[in-house]
């Protein structure tokens, strides 16, 4: 069974072109390439990292389907956008997941893939959702434990579902769970807590899902380091946005999925071999 594979953005050009008229309006034509890349196909993956623009991905999508019929048709997503605003957080707020799944439902795809997704929520909006999890976890973070080594090493997650959502039992490591500290009038962030049994360890490997601005491992470091001020702290995210920078004080070597944003920072994360 033969598959056509194209990504956003790097297949803009090759096989396909988007035309951009002067009112702002775009529209996609498949290449000569694309349209050769569709004979004998079965199905198409359409790959989108980092986010889409969304009216690229419909036109893409519909370019595609306008070909023929195809027996199966699928979108790789591996960050889901909007996983976050998984509810009204206050009155007034939009429900930003369910405004997205939405507009991903209309499109039609026969399955959607995505990496570590943020909030289960997103299983229950967005029709045919498949998280990729728990497998492609181990085979991350094993080549990241070799290269840390195991001797000594500790792995951290920064709260409770962050524990739920990897299976860290796997590596036959000490684990610690982090704790939050909020603010009970603000509800905003004010520390970390974790075991001082923490000090007895040389190394340790944070895990988490996403980092944007990087606040969270920053303040779980200093949690570590009021125990062990000469722990060595590592990082590894499956989706990393780095809003401010890969440059996170107290954190020595930053890691990122196969599945994550690179962009920009491709060449500041530490090689994994």
């Amino acid at each position: 069974m033969k598959r056509l594979k194209i990504n956003i953005p790097d297949d803009r050009g090759k096989l396909y072109d988007v035309i951009r008229y002067p009112a702002g309006e775009i529209q996609v034509r498949l290449t000569t390439d694309g349209l050769n890349g569709c004979k004998d196909a079965s199905e198409y993956v359409i790959s989108a990292n980092p986010i889409p623009d969304l009216i690229e991905l419909a036109q893409l999508k519909d370019a595609l389907d306008g070909v023929q019929d195809w027996h199966y048709r699928v979108l790789d997503l591996m960050y889901l956008p909007y996983a976050r605003a998984d509810r009204r957080f206050v009155p007034g707020d939009s429900f930003g997941l369910a405004v997205f799944a939405r507009f991903l439902n209309s499109l039609e795809f026969d399955v959607v893939y995505t990496f570590d997704v943020h909030s289960e929520v997103a299983m229950k909006e967005v029709n045919n959702l498949i998280n990729l999890d728990p497998i492609i976890h181990y085979d991350q973070i094993a080549p990241i434990i070799k290269y840390l080594g195991k001797q000594g090493l500790v792995l951290v997650v920064p709260d409770k579902g962050a524990e739920k959502r990897y299976d860290l039992l796997r590596f036959d490591l000490p684990i610690f769970v982090g704790e939050k500290l909020r603010d009970q009038k603000t509800g905003q962030l004010s520390g970390f807590r974790i075991s001082p049994s923490v000090e007895h360890f040389k190394k340790a490997l944070i895990v988490d899902d996403i980092c944007d601005g990087g606040g969270t491992f920053v303040g779980l470091g200093e949690a570590i380091t009021e125990y062990n001020p000469d722990m060595e702290i590592s990082l590894y995210v499956s989706h990393g946005i780095f809003s401010k920078g890969t440059q996170l004080s107290g954190i020595k070597k930053v890691f990122i999925s196969d599945y994550s944003f690179r962009g920009k920072y491709d060449k500041e994360f530490t090689e994994v071999i």
